[in-house]
């Protein structure tokens, strides 16, 4: 498959990274675009000669694509991977994958029933430093992973939320699906499983703006035996403050990260 015709559904901000590195990919093509705000569905459609629609329903009836990105709010990505999968349609997905772990596994099980290709956006695993510890825990040099530490904390103001889906449990999902996936998948790809989770969290800045947390801990258990915890926050005064991973192995210890 050597030109690779490219969807979009979902024409928010995120959509127009996506529209960028498809035109910049050599054997790419941005096609069409669709999403139920018209305004916004027109105005990428027109910056990239991409058609127009305005329900993935009739975007789905073009035979003429092969990949579509879901780009739509976190809550309809199962729905609008699992139609385009049985419209015959390969997926690539942005985070977080889905907001429930049985909305995760349809959308695996429709992939392999279609015998399409479904991919999740999780491009933090390529980073040069993500890359430089896996390869140091692979080949032993940290020793056994005993712990890790994952500190995430930024700033979110009402500006962020403010007449957005961001903030809805049905759309967002919560604090570390919109903000901290990322960092949450790199816990499993450089730790493993996690085989227990235990959790305090609280709205201590956003009552009435979000529905959710704003700030939580976590402690982990991994199959692996290795423990660990999540520290995160979107109460950060002023600004972002931290983004980082800290792994604690009987050879050696590393962190990654920091401002973010």
């Amino acid at each position: 498959m050597n030109n690779l015709k490219f969807a979009i559904v979902g024409c928010g901000r995120i959509a127009q990274r996506h529209a960028k590195h498809i035109k910049n990919t050599a054997g790419s093509e941005l096609i069409a675009v669709c999403d139920i705000v018209s305004e916004r569905a027109d105005k990428l459609g027109a910056e990239y000669n991409a058609k127009v629609f305005y329900t993935i329903e009739a975007l789905l009836n073009d035979q003429a694509i092969d990949i579509v990105s879901i780009c739509s709010p976190n809550g309809l990505h199962a729905q609008h991977s699992i139609l385009s999968l049985k419209s015959g349609k390969h997926v690539l997905c942005e985070k977080p994958m889905a907001i429930s772990v049985y909305d995760c596994g349809e959308m695996i099980k429709t992939a392999e029933k279609a015998n399409k290709r479904l991919f999740v956006i999780k491009q933090n695993r390529y980073n040069p430093p993500v890359n430089a510890l896996k390869n140091a825990i692979d080949t032993g040099k940290l020793g056994k992973i005993n712990s890790v530490q994952l500190s995430c904390f930024w700033n979110r103001n009402e500006d962020y939320y403010k007449n957005s889906w961001k903030g809805t449990k049905d759309l967002d999902g919560g604090t570390l699906y919109t903000q901290f996936s990322h960092f949450v998948d790199l816990l499993y790809y450089l730790v493993g499983d996690v085989k227990e989770a235990k959790a305090f969290g609280g709205n201590y800045c956003h009552d009435g703006i979000i529905e959710f947390e704003d700030t939580g801990v976590v402690i982990l258990k991994f199959h692996n035996k290795a423990i660990g915890t999540i520290n995160y926050t979107v109460n950060s005064y002023g600004g972002n403050m931290e983004g980082s991973l800290t792994l604690f192995g009987d050879k050696g210890t590393v962190k990654i990260g920091g401002q973010y």
